[in-house]
């Protein structure tokens, strides 16, 4: 009946200005599936019922102690216990949940863009940016011998970029700089995987792709596209094979087929 396929979105409605109703905005904590009503009913039941119980009992501790047993907030994305904990918490009390890293840093803490610095300069205050993450709680795992402006400049990116918060100090994340797309890195010279991997950009361009802000740093060859292509095919058969074995073993243990119904 008509009726019934407007059910779910009706409870969803219900849902949402519940939420609204008691001053909580969804989208900080909250994964929506428009395409699947059902399950995003279910999820907000779920999280709509821990804000009550939470209330209700007035702390994490009284909560646990209650119901006891360890328990931690249906909030999106679940990273651990304890960090889920603590933004959800601080959304209940209106605050945010994701920081970017900058707004983290001593406020005597300053850094210039790269094109403000030169050659000299840069290479000490990449340093000092990399120690300034570091007293974060946060990271950095780059490919060795990146020439200092790339990482830099990516960093200061990086830093600019909010992130889930973990904890009253924002640590726990690290910038390896890697997306798996090696075409659009600027590690791609320096790495290894980008350097054996062919994609269809370097196809299209005759030659392995690099990034324009590669350009003064490096330049390929015509015979690249040649090298890659072999790794990549080298690769390739390396995985079959690899894939091949472990399906044969996964066949000897499972044994002959048996049908239980016969």
């Amino acid at each position: 009946m008509p009726g019934e396929d407007l059910q779910p979105f009706r409870h969803n409605q219900l849902l949402k200005r519940e939420f609204e109703r008691l001053g909580l905005s969804l989208e900080p904590v909250f994964h929506f599936t428009p395409l699947d009503l059902d399950l995003e009913n279910r999820r907000l039941e779920r999280l709509l019922d821990f804000v009550k119980r939470y209330r209700k009992y007035g702390s994490r501790e009284s909560m646990e102690a209650v119901e006891g047993e360890f328990i931690y907030p249906p909030i999106y994305p679940g990273i651990d216990p304890w960090s889920d904990w603590y933004r959800f918490e601080r959304w209940l009390r209106g605050e945010s949940v994701r920081e970017a890293l900058v707004n983290l840093f001593p406020i005597h803490e300053k850094f210039l863009p790269d094109e403000e610095l030169d050659d000299e300069q840069i290479e000490s205050e990449t340093q000092r940016l990399i120690e300034t993450i570091e007293a974060t709680g946060n990271g950095v795992c780059l490919q060795e011998d990146i020439p200092a402006r790339l990482v830099y400049r990516n960093l200061m990116q990086w830093i600019s970029e909010k992130h889930e918060l973990t904890g009253p100090s924002g640590g726990g994340w690290y910038y390896d700089g890697c997306s798996g797309y090696c075409p659009g890195c600027f590690q791609r010279p320096w790495c290894e995987t980008g350097n054996s991997s062919c994609w269809p950009d370097d196809e299209e361009a005759g030659k392995i792709h690099y990034t324009d802000e590669l350009k003064p740093y490096v330049s390929a060859s015509p015979q690249s596209l040649n090298i890659i292509s072999k790794l990549q095919a080298e690769e390739d058969a390396r995985f079959e094979k690899w894939k091949k074995e472990n399906e044969d073993e996964d066949e000897k243990e499972e044994g002959p087929f048996l049908d239980h119904e016969s």
